[in-house]
């Protein structure tokens, strides 16, 4: 199934001026890119439609910027919170969520192999016991009871301390949120991401 970006958002993201304050970045940051970065086509004064969006409530983006930074400078490596991000991504068919991601997971290290298994689940054959925990938390989170079962728990608790299941608690859960707002908003994919791929 293919979700059609609509020709005009429902939500237009707030001029970067007005949310540039309001995410911490100096108005003459420049617009410089680094190609060795998780995001190297991302001008370094760029305001990501999301927050753009967000911004058009300046309270409410003041109250999630922090917990998605933490979330940025966490506890998790990056290549996990990325699978746990692109499974979220495509259970809930979030263009936006999956182009953006795709780029920093094959920066974070996921191969072209393992995106193409994202789809199939926890339960598709390649995936180390650990990886599968990741994406089946994500499919548990998900579905009608809300709650890690007892075997993905304790997988996951095999690797992670307290503040990691935390933080795979969390992720599971902002990017579920911001899927919502992308979605319903209709917030166009970044123009400056390089030929964005559509969910699989």
């Amino acid at each position: 199934m293919t979700v059609q970006q609509t020709t005009a958002p429902r939500m237009a993201p707030a001029p970067a001026e007005q949310v540039r304050p309001l995410i911490g970045m100096p108005a003459d940051t420049p617009a410089d890119v680094n190609p060795d970065g998780p995001m190297p086509t991302k001008p370094a004064n760029a305001v990501i439609n999301i927050l753009g969006v967000l911004g058009n409530h300046p309270a409410l983006l003041s109250g999630v910027l922090p917990m998605l930074t933490a979330l940025g400078e966490g506890k998790l490596p990056l290549r996990d919170s990325e699978l746990v991000v692109l499974r979220v991504a495509y259970v809930l068919r979030s263009r936006y969520e999956w182009a953006n991601h795709l780029v920093i997971g094959k920066w974070s290290g996921i191969t072209e192999d393992e995106i193409a298994r994202i789809p199939a689940g926890p339960d598709a054959p390649g995936w180390s016991e650990h990886d599968a925990a990741l994406l089946r938390a994500v499919d548990e989170l998900r579905g009608p009871e809300a709650r890690l079962s007892d075997s993905t728990w304790q997988r996951l608790s095999a690797t992670f301390d307290q503040e990691q299941m935390l933080e795979v608690l969390v992720t599971v859960g902002a990017y579920s949120m911001l899927a919502y707002i992308l979605k319903s908003c209709d917030v166009a994919i970044d123009d400056w991401l390089p030929e964005p791929a559509d969910l699989p």
